[in-house]
């Protein structure tokens, strides 16, 4: 991992120099000359110091480099994307390496649209790294859900909580018709998602409530790449370490958005109470 970039920002933006620098972290002045030029690697615990040194100083890396990177790339139909990793990462992608057949839409590469959406998804493992990706969209099919019943069912689908539906039509049509897309574009789903799907699914609340409680929680949308025609129109463009003080802060407002969320869940549940349909009339 190259820190050139990370010593100098930090070096200026605090106004010390290498000297100053390897003090504060409690290193040698060879050591830090040795990182920022690539002679040696770097440790996780010397990545930990730095990142973490660089946030208690209100200096955002990331952040940084979030807004450089969309704004160098970002154009000829180009997208930024980002890749939160739960497991050992490398290219290039192997599919059923980093996914599963039950992941949301199945077996896939899962980005998403910001640094924070990426770190907020590693804040609660042990994993530190966040990757940026650059995608081209020339040449791709892409698919774009809404917060719709067409969304709900492909997500109960792909989770196994169908199999007593699975040769409906209107089932067996959606999974035809998602074959023939390079990308799946949809809402990003957690536990709190899962849960409100899984008491539509069992017949316990019907589409409107599902929908306005999904609606509730808004987290900003996932790309699925689904072939490799996708993986090719690929190219990473930077590792990203989060520091445990981000992640700790990550899950601050992560709970502060699950509470917020729960809240307009319940509303939505009594509001539309009785209205709509249950999923056995739908798929029946």
């Amino acid at each position: 991992m190259n820190l050139t970039n990370e010593i100098t920002i930090i070096g200026e933006v605090l106004q010390l120099d290498e000297s100053d620098f390897a003090k504060k972290l409690g290193v040698s002045l060879e050591t830090v000359n040795n990182w920022k030029f690539g002679r040696t690697s770097i440790e996780l615990a010397n990545l930990e110091k730095i990142y973490s040194f660089a946030y208690e100083n209100k200096i955002s890396l990331n952040g940084i480099y979030e807004l450089l990177l969309k704004e160098e790339n970002e154009k000829d139909n180009n997208i930024i994307l980002f890749h939160g990793a739960k497991r050992s990462f490398s290219m290039p992608i192997d599919f059923f390496a980093n996914s599963k057949p039950t992941n949301d839409f199945g077996i896939g590469f899962y980005l998403c649209e910001t640094f924070e959406q990426a770190a907020n998804y590693i804040s609660v493992i042990n994993r530190n790294f966040v990757y940026c990706f650059k995608l081209n969209l020339d040449g791709l099919k892409t698919y774009k859900f809404s917060v719709d019943n067409e969304r709900m069912i492909a997500i109960a689908y792909f989770r196994g909580w169908l199999n007593d539906y699975k040769d409906s039509p209107l089932i067996q049509n959606l999974i035809n018709k998602l074959l023939d897309y390079d990308v799946i574009i949809a809402p990003i789903a957690d536990n709190r998602m899962f849960d409100i799907i899984a008491e539509f699914v069992g017949n316990e609340i019907t589409d409107e409530q599902c929908l306005h409680a999904l609606a509730a929680t808004n987290l900003g949308y996932q790309y699925v790449l689904k072939t490799s025609q996708s993986l090719s129109n690929i190219e990473l463009l930077k590792e990203m370490f989060v520091c445990q003080k981000e992640k700790d802060d990550c899950l601050k407002n992560r709970a502060s958005l699950t509470n917020s969320g729960s809240q307009k869940v319940k509303v939505a549940r009594i509001q539309y109470k009785n209205q709509g349909r249950y999923i056995e009339e739908i798929l029946k």
